[in-house]
């Protein structure tokens, strides 16, 4: 059975002021907290995090495996 690959889009927000108003050390903690929110809804599904580095798109599983997501 092939795995579907369909995006979890997440929605966010509750922040107390505009990120074009927060300071790095502020930007930082929220960006860190939206990665955790995401990592724990991806993985609870069994689903990857997608993300670019490098110019390279690379795939983190929940079982903390990375890899590289070639285009076809």
């Amino acid at each position: 059975m092939e795995q579907q690959r369909v995006p979890i889009f997440l929605r966010y927000g509750g922040a107390e002021k505009l990120t074009t108003e927060m300071t790095k050390d502020e930007l930082d903690q929220v960006s860190d907290s939206i990665l955790k929110r995401a990592k724990e809804k991806a993985f609870s599904k069994g689903r990857p995090i997608v993300f670019g580095e490098d110019g390279k798109v690379y795939a983190e599983w929940p079982d903390g495996r990375i890899e590289e997501i070639k285009a076809e």
